[in-house]
């Protein structure tokens, strides 16, 4: 193995040019696996993710005053957050950054909680009066939105000192609890994850078994945020797809041609190391192992650059939305991606490396070394 291993590494060294040509194909193939995976990876479930990561509420309902027993020990009920006072305030037209009209605004202690965990991206919690945090999806632009006033008819000026995102839609802003009273708050929200809740069906009966008085009109199924989220992603999701299964086929097969044509064009080497005393199988060895050192370089740096360049693409899908959504590129990605890149060039480099296997040493070296008529020649002396 030891002079198999010397064989390999002393080919690589020879042949710089040719090993960089094929780890620089490895590398941008690498890329295009990583960027059509994670697009069509986005065409599955980025919401539902977010939603689970977020502790999403499957029902933000609103009470006209708090209800009694919350419903926490239903069997149908997962678990609860709240009684949070709600109003809907009017914020006058002052040109600044939050735009004029109603309000939705909840008083909440913190971001956290057993239901509807908001993730507060930017500022700090409103902990006293005269403070607000605004609902807005993570986006550097929103930034500016920090520090500016919201001046609200028939009510105080609020500073913004946080920006939060609720997947489940649960407020356009939060205050302090103590603060919502001088908002004049008209009902109260209870937040609400249920055991069964794949279908509508599923969250009228746990709501009826939890609030049997309580219109549809009063409470809101995530279902609807998840639909409304998905209508936008159902726009590209063609274009998704075909791009994900082009870039998937491309990149397999330049990376086989190019593998296999750098085994071919190296057939009188093949014969020569026979001549020498290497077995068939070692020889194959060499070739693998000669292909692979260079292809695993591309893939490990073509990996680190198809997350990069993923990422910005696979955000544009969901830009714009009001609910936060997790886009990205999973782990699985990555890994399917690190196993299957060289298990394709290995597999491009054996089938011809097995034909030679089976050339007596002269044959080979006649074969290589004669060139013929025919395609590819100029391509495989440039590879040899």
């Amino acid at each position: 193995m030891s002079a198999v291993w010397r064989v390999a590494v002393g080919a690589v060294r020879r042949r710089r040019f040719n090993s960089v040509v094929l780890g620089v194909v490895v590398l941008c193939s690498t890329v295009a696996v990583v960027v059509a995976l994670g697009l069509l990876e986005t065409t599955s479930a980025p919401f539902d993710r977010t939603f689970d990561q977020q502790r999403g509420a499957h029902v933000v309902a609103v009470y006209d005053e708090s209800p009694a027993g919350q419903g926490v020990r239903r069997p149908v009920v997962e678990a609860v957050a709240g009684p949070f006072g709600q109003a809907v305030a009017t914020v006058a037209d002052t040109g600044e950054g939050v735009p004029p009209g109603p309000l939705t605004v909840v008083g909440r202690a913190g971001p956290g909680g057993p239901v509807d965990r908001v993730n507060l991206w930017a500022g700090h919690w409103a902990t006293g009066p005269g403070q607000i945090v605004v609902n807005r999806p993570p986006e550097p632009f929103f930034r500016d939105l920090l520090g500016t006033t919201v001046t609200v008819k028939d009510g105080p000026r609020l500073t913004v000192v946080g920006l939060a995102s609720s997947v489940s839609r649960t407020a356009e802003a939060w205050v302090a609890p103590a603060q919502i009273r001088a908002l004049h708050p008209v009902g109260v929200q209870m937040l609400y994850r249920f055991r069964s809740h794949d279908t509508e069906a599923d969250l009228r009966a746990a709501m009826a078994a939890v609030a049997p008085g309580l219109p549809e009109s009063d409470w809101q199924s995530y279902l609807m945020v998840k639909h409304d989220v998905a209508r936008t992603a159902t726009a590209y999701l063609p274009f998704l797809i075909g791009f994900g299964v082009l870039g998937l086929t491309v990149a397999v097969l330049i990376v086989a041609n190019v593998v296999s044509g750098a085994v071919v064009a190296g057939t009188r080497h093949i014969g020569v190391l026979k001549s020498v005393g290497f077995t068939p199988a070692q020889v194959v060895a060499v070739y693998l192992v000669m292909v692979l050192l260079p292809a695993l370089a591309g893939c490990l740096l073509g990996v680190t650059l198809g997350g990069l360049a993923a990422q910005p693409l696979l955000g544009l899908v969901y830009q714009g939305l009001e609910a936060e959504v997790g886009v990205g590129v999973s782990p699985w990605v990555y890994a399917v991606t690190l196993a299957g890149v060289p298990v394709v060039v290995v597999s491009a480099a054996l089938v011809p490396a097995s034909r030679a296997y089976r050339l007596p040493a002269a044959e080979a070296i006649k074969t290589g070394g004669s060139p013929r008529p025919g395609r590819g020649r100029r391509v495989q002396r440039l590879l040899a």
